[in-house]
């Protein structure tokens, strides 16, 4: 399982979740990982595992907020690693469930801006050295709330998930011709230490009701799906969002 290996790769809130997931994967196919995360504590406690097994991996606090500090953080990666082969955006989410009349406008901004905001300056500050090698892999993580209206989100993360979705399209574009493909995922109802926190047993029972299969994802599920897309094997995918939701936007 060598896939990834010698290839640089950025992983956002890679601290829990799907990122942490998508880290301990990408480290044991190879790759030189880094956790990219505003948490430390957790970051450097998801390197500790990854460091267990004998893999590689570099801890990078950042604030996703700062085009200053991301474009700074990369720079300096891209040059201690030689560049980056691909970079994976998890990082974002939402603080709690509430709709559309509840939401408060004080509430849009930073959900918006660590959700959608995040992966504008995440593409602008790592694609000038994708292209130098021509070569990458972007995949963000946005989600069905995105794609479909059978679970009930926020407004806010709502639309930045849309955003993301739109964004990937574009950036396919304009960076496909030196070699870089840019992809989402669009995960539904994962069963993470922060989702879990803010589920009650009511939604819980509406998850299981509306998905096919009966249950919610498993971060390595996820993961799985993401890691391809950031692989050589998907060399010819570029511009998709790849549904990984147990079917539930089937019904």
């Amino acid at each position: 399982m060598n896939s990834f290996k010698d290839q640089c790769v950025i992983v956002t809130g890679s601290a829990t979740g799907i990122g942490e997931a998508c880290a301990i994967q990408l480290a044991q196919e190879g790759a030189n990982v880094v956790i990219m995360d505003f948490n430390q504590q957790g970051a450097e406690e998801v390197a500790k595992k990854i460091k267990v097994f004998g893999g590689k991996a570099i801890v990078a606090v950042t604030d996703l907020n700062s085009w200053e500090a991301t474009k700074s953080k990369i720079d300096e990666i891209a040059q201690s690693e030689t560049g980056i082969q691909a970079l994976i955006h998890s990082a974002g989410g939402f603080p709690s469930y509430v709709n559309l009349l509840d939401c408060p406008i004080e509430a849009w901004d930073p959900v918006v801006n660590s959700n959608l905001r995040s992966m504008f300056y995440l593409l602008k500050a790592v694609a000038p050295h994708m292209i130098k090698n021509q070569y990458g892999r972007f995949v963000s993580v946005s989600s069905m709330a995105a794609r479909s209206g059978t679970n009930p989100n926020p407004p806010h993360y709502t639309a930045a998930k849309g955003g993301m979705l739109a964004l990937t399209r574009q950036a396919a574009k304009d960076l496909g011709p030196y070699g870089i493909t840019v992809n989402a995922v669009a995960p539904a109802n994962v069963a993470t230490p922060r989702t879990n926190a803010i589920r009650s047993p009511e939604r819980l029972a509406h998850i299981q009701k509306s998905t096919p299969l009966g249950r919610l994802a498993e971060t390595d599920e996820i993961a799985n799906a993401i890691i391809f897309l950031a692989s050589r094997k998907a060399s010819y995918i570029t511009g998709i969002t790849m549904d990984v939701n147990g079917g539930a936007t089937m019904v």
